[in-house]
């Protein structure tokens, strides 16, 4: 499926989606349009609902609640047609599953650094439908939303980064911050001995 105007190197300004097969039952799916805060947890509530894994995802926050994102996605379910989703319309009215939580995230690690303008958090963890659902539900939490992420996983493992801001943009506070660490650092588990 493919919306939006198109360039040959991708999904034009003016936004759109764009889907390709990559083989070995994977897709890259390129969105450009408006979103607001939100729109990632959506989407990928709705993916996992629908048993299709984030492989990977880039995406970036321009003016104006402008995002760019480009995704590789691997559904778990074979009947499931990656090409005929509407990415953008999940993105923008997809509703998360009620029963979802974060009892469920495993997380082997994970870092903040707060800048003068955003939280960068990076965790590491075990790989379940679900996982970028239930971390950014964490952030949601905290009114906290990406300003930029970058998701990968590899084999049953994910190392992903967030750059997160409040709404409108603004800089989250230390009370916050350390509000998320100790969240984070609930859902790591005790250090090692």
């Amino acid at each position: 499926m493919i919306t939006g105007e198109e360039t040959g190197h991708g999904v034009a300004a003016a936004g759109g989606c764009q889907v390709t097969e990559l083989g070995g039952g994977r897709y890259e799916v390129r969105m450009a349009g408006v979103l607001y805060a939100g729109w990632v947890g959506r989407l990928a509530a709705a993916l996992a609902a629908r048993l299709v894994n984030v492989v990977s995802l880039h995406g970036t926050r321009g003016a104006v609640h402008r995002w760019e994102a480009e995704l590789i996605v691997e559904p778990l379910d074979r009947s499931v047609d990656a090409r005929a989703i509407d990415y953008l319309g999940l993105a923008r009215e997809g509703r998360a599953p009620a029963e979802a939580s974060t009892a469920n995230l495993v997380l082997d690690g994970f870092t903040l650094t707060r800048t003068g303008k955003e939280l960068v958090v990076d965790v590491e963890g075990v790989d379940a439908v679900g996982f970028l659902d239930r971390i950014l539900r964490v952030f949601a939490f905290y009114s906290l939303f990406p300003r930029e992420l970058r998701v990968e996983t590899r084999g049953p493992k994910v190392k992903d980064q967030f750059r997160l801001q409040g709404l409108g943009g603004t800089s989250p506070s230390l009370q916050v911050c350390e509000a998320v660490g100790l969240r984070l650092r609930e859902l790591a588990g005790p250090p090692d001995q």
